[in-house]
Order: structure tokens, then C-alpha cells, then sequence
């Protein structure tokens, strides 16, 4: 599981079945962990991956903690960490423009809001100076022996990045800590137990993906009743179920056939999606010829060669589906 279901109260009561779930870095202890364990001081394992297995003990129940450093991670996160860093410099510097152009009554009201601008950036700081706002007494050409008289107080400065907020939050990147209660390292290695924690993300959260999808009208879907609930959840997981075995029944045979499909790119795939399928079956239509209320014949109409190869691969439950016999 992740680190959502990662509870003192939910550990009580899974103390006698077998778990693996990601630890929360809200867990002040995961936390500095992370920070503190360099990749250098972890085993070396295959795929870039870095293990520092320690034991604990969280909700009085025993478990080995395993860190994980992934060098793969760490490139997406650090990708994705300065893209954010980019969107958050152009808000900070729009915010302070605007600041710049108010004028304040005193010195000590232009410096408390560049501070109080600093508290809200998350990783950029205004190098601020509070600079006198001066003009004479009366317009026009000012004599010789005229003085400018203070009318204000404005901003100047420039922007700089905060290095040592970055560095410290560059320092987490592509790590995150696993825990399980099967304390023997025999029963359960850690190589093992990475493999069981990355399975949930390649099949099962990958399934739920639709939800998010505009095109499924999640958010249209509003029920009261709690046996309909249940009753949803109980389709839902169903078909779940059943879009993971066709897909494994599909990426199988592409493979033990030696065969590809094209994915969204065009390009030849043996590990296509279900969905990527779906696509594929866009405009297949059924044919239904009655007279007097009596069918005569059906018809399936579009197939291609790609949807008839991919029909028969997918075996003969689903050859019977559209009316082909191979």
C-alpha cells in the first residue's frame, strides 16, 4: 500500500497478516532519515536503486525500515523540482514589481513589506533597499537653493534564489522509505521487498487512472445510498480486474508470437495499454439484419487487419465477441 494507509491504528490491526507500505515523510523520524543518509552510505543494488535497511518500531508495532534512493527518481524529481522553481520565480518576481511601485510613509514600512513578501516566496529572496522618494516644493525648474524634500519611501532590488532552501529540498529527491512487519530479511530480502512495493504502482494504482480521465465523468457521479455504494465499488473493481487480465493477456501473446502493435505515436509496442486497445476499436460496429422481427444475420463491421490480429491474440472468448473464427 502507500503511505496513506500508514497509521499507528491501522498497524494495530494488521498485526496478523504481512504488510508493505510506503512510510510518510510526516513521520517526523522517516523525515530525518531521508535527509540525513547520504546515497553513498547505501548498498548499490540493479536498475539505480540504493537500499539502507534499518529497524523500527512505530505504533509499538516492530518493522524494518527500508530506504530506498532511486537515480532514475532522482533525474524526474529534479526535472520537475525546477520546473516549479521556474513558475514559482516568475510569481515572486509579478509580486515584486508590484511592490516596488508603492510608496510607503517611512523607511521602516517598506522594509517590513519586503519581509513580508520574503515569508510568502518559497525559494527566492528580494536583495530590498528602501530608497527615498524625494521631490521639491513646487513644480517646475527648482532654484538654486532648493531642497528635495522626502515624500516617500519606495523598493529596489533584485530577486536572488534562496541556494540553501533548494539544496536542502534538492537533497530529498528520489528517495522514500518502505516499511513491512516480516522482520526476516530470508523470508522477505530487501530486493524482494522493493519489488512487492513497486508492483502496486505498475498494475493496481495504474487501473484507477481512469478516474482522473475527463473523458469517465468521475465527478458527475453522485450517490447517497450506501448499498450503492458498495455496489459501484463492486463494478468498478470488476472491471478493474478485468482490463488487467486482458491487458496481461495481450502483452503475453504480442510477446510469445513475436508481434507488436503500434502505440499513440505510431511506433511498434509489445506492452500496449488497454486503453491504447480501446482506441484501436474506435468505429467497430455491429450489423443487424432483421425482417418480420426475426434475425437473419449479424455482421461486424471495420474490422482491420491490426483489430483482427488483435482479436486473435486475445483469444477465443473474444473471437466469439465479434463473430470470427481463426
Amino acid at each position: 500500500m502507500d503511505s496513506a494507509a500508514y497509521s499507528a491504528e491501522n498497524l494495530a490491526a494488521w498485526q496478523k497478516i504481512g504488510w508493505v507500505t510506503r512510510v510518510p515523510e510526516t513521520v517526523g523520524e522517516a523525515k530525518a532519515i531521508i535527509q540525513a543518509v547520504a546515497p553513498e552510505a547505501m548498498t548499490d543494488v540493479d536498475e539505480g536503486y540504493r537500499l539502507c535497511l534499518l529497524g523500527n518500531t512505530y505504533g509499538n508495532i516492530r518493522q524494518r525500515w527500508l530506504l530506498v534512493y532511486s537515480q532514475q527518481a532522482y533525474e524526474r524529481e529534479c526535472k520537475q523540482l525546477d520546473k516549479r522553481e521556474e513558475r514559482a520565480k516568475e510569481q515572486a518576481e509579478t509580486a515584486w514589481r508590484t511592490l516596488q511601485q508603492r510608496t510607503f510613509q517611512c523607511q521602516a514600512d517598506a522594509q517590513a513589506a519586503a519581509a513580508e513578501l520574503a515569508a510568502t516566496l518559497p525559494w527566492h529572496r528580494p536583495q530590498a533597499q528602501a530608497v527615498p522618494l524625494k521631490k521639491y516644493a513646487k513644480p517646475g525648474r527648482p532654484a538654486k537653493d532648493a531642497v528635495a524634500q522626502i515624500v516617500g519611501w519606495q523598493l529596489s532590488g533584485q530577486l536572488v534564489l534562496n541556494e540553501q532552501a533548494m539544496a536542502e529540498k534538492r537533497q530529498r529527491l528520489g528517495r522514500f522509505m518502505i516499511a513491512t512487519n516480516v522482520l526476516d530479511a530470508d523470508a522477505l530480502p530487501d530486493t524482494k521487498l522493493l519489488a512487492l512495493y513497486k508492483e502496486q504502482g505498475s498494475a493496481v494504482e495504474r487501473g484507477f487512472r481512469f478516474l482522473k480521465d475527463p473523458l469517465f465523468f468521475a465527478d458527475s457521479l453522485f450517490l447517497k445510498s450506501p448499498v450503492r455504494i458498495m455496489a459501484i465499488i463492486m463494478i468498478m473493481g470488476l472491471a478493474l480486474l478485468v482490463y488487467a487480465l486482458a491487458e496481461r493477456q495481450l502483452r503475453r501473446q504480442l510477446a510469445a508470437h513475436n508481434q507488436t502493435i503500434p502505440d499513440q505515436k505510431g511506433l511498434p509496442t509489445q506492452s500496449p495499454t488497454m486503453r491504447r486497445v480501446a482506441q484501436i476499436f474506435e468505429g467497430v460496429d455491429i450489423l443487424t439484419i432483421r425482417r418480420r422481427n426475426q434475425v437473419l444475420a449479424r455482421h461486424v463491421l471495420n474490422l482491420t487487419a491490426l483489430r483482427l490480429r488483435s482479436i486473435s491474440l486475445l483469444g477465443p472468448e473474444v473471437h466469439y465477441c465479434y463473430l470470427v473464427d481463426f
